[in-house]
């Protein structure tokens, strides 16, 4: 069995109403502090409180760079996030990330955290998936969403003040 960590697919600590959006296809952006490698192309959901639970898994097709208000003007449709709750979240911050998601597939049973096997504790960011742990993932049952609106590029979001 490989053990090693698959330094492109990451476990990822994310509030509950932001994984729901993600596998419901209203959020195609994750907005991240920095911390986090540009280089990922998959994110494994693990929703925090109160559920405890890696619900599924998304593809990434790219990460954007800048500053927070350059983040907002361009993805803020798509972050499913309020303007005051996203810069709360990057008060203080110069610059942040926005990892664009390509494609969500939701566990038809979401796991719980104990049967994840990529690490003892759930993270408080993120953790590298080993990659056998990524092979069986890839082969649960899913529901596979596409964003209602991508984010490829700045232009596939319609900048909307909340």
């Amino acid at each position: 069995m490989d053990k090693r960590k698959n330094k492109q697919v990451i476990v990822l600590a994310i509030k509950p109403q932001y994984a729901k959006a993600i596998l419901a296809g209203a959020k195609s952006v994750e907005f991240r502090k920095n911390g986090i490698p540009e280089s990922i192309s998959h994110m494994v959901l693990y929703s925090t409180l109160p559920e405890q639970m890696v619900v599924g898994y998304c593809s990434i097709s790219g990460c954007v760079i800048a500053p927070p208000e350059n983040l907002w003007n361009l993805y803020g449709a798509c972050g499913a996030i309020s303007r005051e709750n996203f810069f709360n979240y990057y008060k203080n911050q110069k610059e942040g990330k926005a990892y664009l998601i390509e494609r969500a597939c939701g566990f038809v049973r979401p796991l719980n955290f104990s049967q994840f096997q990529s690490t003892n504790t759930p993270p408080q960011s993120f953790a590298y998936v080993k990659n056998s742990e990524w092979d069986k993932l890839k082969r649960k049952m899913v529901k596979v969403v596409t964003p209602l609106h991508k984010a490829n590029s700045p232009n596939d979001c319609l900048v909307l003040n909340r």
